[in-house]
């Protein structure tokens, strides 16, 4: 265990101890006063020393866990004093014993901010901003001792109810009197001091620690908001109020649940959002306190006296007028604390009007957003058609993950950061501000990439066409067409040697017989390339013929309608090729053949139990006849599991 841990340990059994000792002692003069003090050690030391021990734990023995819970102890010893003098107010015997000691205790407030200050000066590395801070912690805590020492020699009363009690030390030595006003102008600066060197780090941290020091700053601004209420209020009202004691005691419990999120956490919600909305409500209720005051003296000076009512009712009034401010001030707030997102939402609203002046194209959302956002490999991955992974826009595949954003509770795009740590927060709020450039983006993309398709399929569809045509031309000249001339040249020698005998005119008749009968049958076959003759029938009848000549089960389930003859011969084509595919290459035992037509669309499902593992050719001239009536081919195979071919022909008729 690392002297850090040793030392939270120890810090967190002391504290534990010192508010159990503090709560019995309350229990012995439970006064409201004393009840105010135990509820401050409550809120404070057990959420302090826990969020230490976890913060000291969890980080590999950071120091800032162990000033956490120093913040705690001090905390605690500050309250103890406070309940104890309060119970030693009821013994006076027992005070006199313990003068000495209610003495030494009576400046134990300044160790609070003597921690404090020791957790920013080492926020959040647990190291100090540079080696020319290393004096301070020293001087800081000679400082407190000046100032304690200057307190148990001080020949002032004790605080209530120890008034009366005799101070048990001599008084304060000149020189200790001017020490300790140094002293006390040392530790106030180098508390301030400490506080502004979480500025220089934030300039000069990475992102990760940027937001945790912005998380402390939430606490730290209820904090350095006490004492300006309190001053507000004691020159207004002579006294401090409620308002400056909530706002001490919101600050205490805030300091340690800040740094226990910072520490463990810092990713948990948008610091800056939480930041911006603690200034912005900071400031209306600054606005507030100050309506409240102004109406407070006018009220006192109109009616001669103070009137809290008419105040209340002014500062009311006022508050319903200036609401309409809230937004307003919240969005300058936002501007001074939030550049990201501001710049991001300006950048986004520039592009708009830039898409409908026609001076730019939606395609340059990533290029702004990067720009925006400060991360020059920040990608915007678009949903590419079919659900197919992610592409930018040049094409190149987006791996899976950043944040996504989606149109009418759909994914239409991610937002992938690069580089740069950007909160996911800050993405899902950029993600949902772009949404409709993204999906005009997406949107054109996919058009432009079903043109290509289009263009490339109309290209292979002309290809195949001369092809076909090509293939038709030899197959006529090397069989028909033979078989016709050698015919026409047979019957030409029957003519010739009708009458002299010399040729035997019925055995050529016949010759001449059969062979216009394998030329029919081969004039036959090339049309039935063409167009199948048994389509004449209808696709059932047709489907029925040939499945007959498969040499495996088929379970064949054909709807009985009458379809337009090219949505016809297309299924024709698509159904004899994956039985010919399913027979050859699957190995397949039984296929199943389906036809319906279902909501405007005739569906042609193929489906065997063959070996599967089979793909649809990036050229295949079969989806390009498919697509060319406006359908859709496509095959699912894992291999091991079978093959399904479907194909989807609209047919409105």
């Amino acid at each position: 265990m690392t002297w850090p841990r040793r030392l939270a340990t120890a810090g967190a059994l002391l504290t534990g101890g010192m508010l159990i000792a503090a709560l019995v002692l309350g229990l012995m003069a439970p006064t409201p006063p004393t009840l105010l003090a135990l509820a401050v050690g409550v809120s404070v030391v057990p959420l302090s020393t826990v969020l230490g021990l976890l913060v000291a734990r969890g980080t590999g023995g950071n120091p800032v866990g162990t000033w956490l819970i120093l913040v705690g102890l001090t905390v605690m010893v500050t309250v103890t004093a406070d309940v104890g003098r309060r119970v030693l107010g009821g013994r006076p015997e027992l005070a006199e014993t313990l003068a000495w000691l209610v003495a030494v205790l009576a400046e134990s407030a300044w160790w609070v901010l003597a921690t404090v200050a020791l957790l920013l000066l080492h926020f959040p590395d647990g190291r100090l901003p540079s080696r020319r801070w290393r004096w301070v912690p020293w001087v800081l805590v000679a400082g407190v001792l000046v100032l304690q020492a200057r307190g148990a020699l001080a020949d002032e009363p004790f605080r209530e109810p120890l008034e009366g009690l005799a101070r048990p030390f001599g008084p304060v030595p000149a020189w200790l009197d001017a020490l300790s006003l140094l002293a006390l102008v040392v530790v106030l600066f180098l508390a301030l001091a400490s506080a502004l060197s979480l500025v220089r780090r934030h300039r000069r941290s990475d992102l990760r620690q940027r937001r945790q020091i912005r998380w402390l700053a939430v606490g730290g601004l209820l904090v350095a908001a006490f004492p300006l209420l309190c001053l507000v209020e004691i020159a207004v009202w002579g006294r401090p109020l409620w308002l400056s004691t909530a706002v001490g005691l919101a600050g205490l419990v805030a300091i340690p649940a800040t740094t226990g999120i910072a520490m463990l956490r810092h990713d948990l919600y948008d610091v800056d959002r939480t930041l911006a909305g603690t200034v912005t409500w900071g400031l209306v209720s600054a606005t507030l306190l100050t309506l409240y005051a102004v109406a407070t003296v006018l009220t006192g000076v109109t009616l001669g006296r103070e009137s809290p009512l008419a105040a209340a009712t002014a500062t009311a009034l006022g508050a319903v007028l200036l609401s309409p401010l809230r937004a307003r001030l919240q969005a300058q707030v936002d501007r001074r604390i939030y550049p990201l997102r501001r710049a991001a939402y300006a950048a986004l609203e520039r592009l708009q009007s830039d898409i409908s002046t026609g001076h730019a194209a939606p395609e340059q959302l990533d290029d702004v957003l990067r720009t925006a956002l400060r991360d020059p490999g920040l990608r915007v991955g678009y949903r590419a058609p079919g659900g197919a992974g992610f592409r930018t826009v040049d094409g190149r595949e987006v791996v899976a993950g950043g944040v996504a954003v989606s149109v009418g509770g759909e994914q239409v795009a991610a937002l992938v950061p690069g580089t740069v740590q950007l909160s996911e927060e800050l993405l899902e709020q950029v993600g949902r501000r772009a949404a409709g450039l993204v999906e005009m983006v997406r949107l054109r993309l996919e058009l432009a990439e079903a043109l290509r398709q289009v263009e490339s399929s109309r290209a292979r569809l002309v290809q195949l066409g001369y092809e076909e045509r090509r293939r038709l031309e030899r197959d006529l000249h090397d069989g028909a067409q033979q078989r016709l001339v050698s015919l026409g040249m047979s019957i030409r020698l029957a003519q010739r040697h009708l009458g002299d005998g010399t040729v035997d005119v019925d055995e050529l008749l016949d010759e001449c017989v059969a062979e216009l009968g394998t030329a029919v049958a081969e004039l036959r076959r090339l049309a039935h390339g063409i167009r199948p003759s048994s389509l004449d029938d209808g696709l059932p009848a047709a489907l029925a013929r040939l499945v007959r000549a498969v040499p495996v089960e088929v379970d064949l389930r054909v709807q009985d309608a009458v379809l337009p003859d090219d949505i016809a011969t297309t299924a024709y084509f698509v159904i004899s090729e994956a039985l010919a595919n399913a027979v050859k290459h699957a190995g397949a035992s039984h296929i199943g053949l389906e036809v319906q037509r279902l909501d405007g669309h005739v569906v042609v499902r193929v489906s065997d139990d063959g070996r599967g593992g089979a793909t649809l050719a990036a050229q295949s001239g079969l989806a390009d006849r498919v697509a060319a009536l406006g359908g859709s081919l496509s095959v699912a195979s894992p291999p091991g599991h079978g093959t399904v071919v479907e194909a989807e022909l609209p047919c409105a008729s």
